[in-house]
């Protein structure tokens, strides 16, 4: 993972803060019955990011040294271990 450990954990922690297990479930479920997205799992990752506000802060703060998919690479961690918290 590219991302520096510091905004590793920033981000995190803003996506903790509203992140639940019911919450995920049912919005995977949404994102399964909409039918729109290819790809469940990568929609449901950055929605939470959407969800945490964090918008503004990853084009100040990672997009001048990360791209979408070292984004995306940290998003899978958080969401693995926010998953195994949340069971």
């Amino acid at each position: 993972m590219k991302m520096e450990w510091e905004h590793y954990c920033h981000l995190r922690d803003a996506i903790s803060k509203v992140w639940t297990q019911e919450k995920h479930n049912l919005h995977r479920q949404f994102i399964v019955n909409e039918g729109k997205s290819k790809d469940v799992e990568r929609r449901l990752r950055w929605d939470w990011l959407y969800y945490a506000q964090m918008s503004s802060w990853i084009c100040a703060n990672l997009y001048p040294y990360i791209n979408d998919n070292h984004i995306n690479t940290a998003l899978k961690r958080i969401m693995a271990d926010l998953d195994k918290k949340g069971t």
